[in-house]
């Protein structure tokens, strides 16, 4: 679930415009990962720790939610 927030707002900081498909992806990957996490524990806890890391670190239609991070957080001065 906060793979799917973090993509919802990433997505709409850069366009200005929610992009509602993002939250009922997410509703349908939450269920279907709970039925991992039923069935096999620890694949479950690695299939959502492997989407997190991907949303954060993979750009799609613009900027990854970590390329935006790094842009709006002020840099340590040298």
């Amino acid at each position: 679930m906060f793979a799917g927030t973090v993509s919802f707002g990433n997505e709409w900081l850069q366009t200005g415009k929610p992009n509602f498909r993002i939250p009922v992806a997410t509703l349908v990957a939450g269920l279907f990962l709970n039925g991992v996490e039923r069935l096999y524990p620890k694949a479950g806890t690695g299939l959502a720790v492997i989407v997190l890391i991907t949303v954060l670190a993979t750009p799609f239609n613009g900027k990854s939610p970590l390329q935006e991070a790094i842009q709006v957080l002020p840099q340590p001065k040298k």
